[in-house]
């Protein structure tokens, strides 16, 4: 499994309706929402096979809106590895 950063945006006006969709498909609680602060956005960390399937955490509504971001974290002997090759 890969992780994913999500990205989710959407307008106030579709804020009430993309919330209720993602509590509907299950990912409510994966989200941090910036809606308060006048940022209509949704963050997730998702874990997935893929890009695709970590897009599926957004409702279809917007999901053409949305962004996955592949993350990895570096592991601190390969970046001293990397040092060293100067």
């Amino acid at each position: 499994m890969q992780k994913f950063l999500i990205i989710s945006p959407h307008t106030h006006e579709e804020c009430t309706r993309v919330i209720k969709q993602t509590l509907a498909i299950g990912y409510l609680t994966h989200f941090y929402w910036g809606c308060k602060s006048g940022d209509h956005t949704g963050y997730a960390m998702i874990e997935a096979e893929n890009k695709e399937q970590a897009l599926l955490s957004i409702p279809t509504m917007i999901r053409d809106k949305g962004r996955g971001i592949g993350l990895v974290q570096f592991d601190p002997q390969e970046v001293e590895k990397w040092e060293n090759k100067k």
